[in-house]
């Protein structure tokens, strides 16, 4: 079973990131500092992208299964409303989704589990709450928990979910609208960022005799080491003024 509050990288990611790694540093290095034995110094700034590039596909595919969450309610809460049970409704939702054609990536195998779980007499609510504590997703920890809920005190199970469906699609439709809206800005804010390192390298092109003065002088170094922290620190509170949660 998959635990989605962390992300195990395989061995083609890893090496993707140390090969982006050693590339930024390198290139900071020698634009900055014009000595590769700078990239030493760096290796903080590596892990600090080896951190981030983390959380960014741990949180690309809790998204990821959030969407796919969504579908699978609402194709759960019409099968419940067409007169199904519940244990019935996952086998029958499970053959929906595959006939639809799209790849998902996630629910299928949480649906498989779930399925198989129930073949061995375990409790539908119980392989939920399972489920929702490895997603580590709010939606799914409350329809885990309205489920369980409904079945000790005998509520209207197809109302809880066919609510649930209507509020999680609200809630996407917001989620999308904001990502719209973020997404140009947080390509401004890289924008921003890079512009440092354009202007750095355009000067070193054109007028290399100006800039020698910024790599052989000790005041020259304090200069570009405080530029570069400096670059370094808004590209961090960027990337923490674009986590948005909804």
């Amino acid at each position: 079973m998959v635990d989605y509050r962390v992300y195990k990288p395989d061995k083609g990611w890893v090496i993707r990131e140390i090969l982006k790694i050693a590339g930024i540093c390198t290139f900071i290095g020698i634009l900055f500092f014009k000595n590769v034995f700078f990239v030493l110094f760096l290796l903080p700034l590596g892990c600090f992208v080896w951190k981030r590039d983390k959380l960014y596909e741990r949180d690309r595919r809790k998204d990821i299964l959030a969407g796919e969450f969504k579908d699978m309610i609402v194709a759960l809460s019409g099968n419940l409303s067409a007169g199904y049970s519940l244990e019935k409704a996952f086998y029958i939702t499970g053959s929906d989704l595959k006939k639809t054609g799209t790849e998902y990536r996630f629910i299928l195998g949480e649906l498989r589990e779930i399925l198989g779980g129930i073949e061995l007499n375990k409790r539908v609510e119980d392989l939920l709450l399972d489920f929702a504590e490895r997603s580590d997703i709010d939606d799914i920890k409350d329809f885990a928990r309205l489920v369980l809920t409904a079945k000790i005190y005998g509520g209207n199970i197809v109302m809880v979910i066919k609510q649930t469906a209507g509020n999680m699609t609200d809630k996407a439709t917001v989620e999308n609208e904001i990502k719209t809206i973020m997404a140009s800005k947080y390509l401004e804010g890289r924008i921003m960022v890079a512009m440092p390192f354009v202007i750095v390298l355009y000067m070193n092109i054109t007028n290399t005799e100006y800039m020698n003065i910024l790599y052989q002088t000790a005041p020259g170094r304090i200069i570009m080491l405080t530029s570069l922290l400096i670059i370094l620190f808004a590209w961090i509170l960027i990337n923490k003024i674009m986590r948005i949660e909804v």
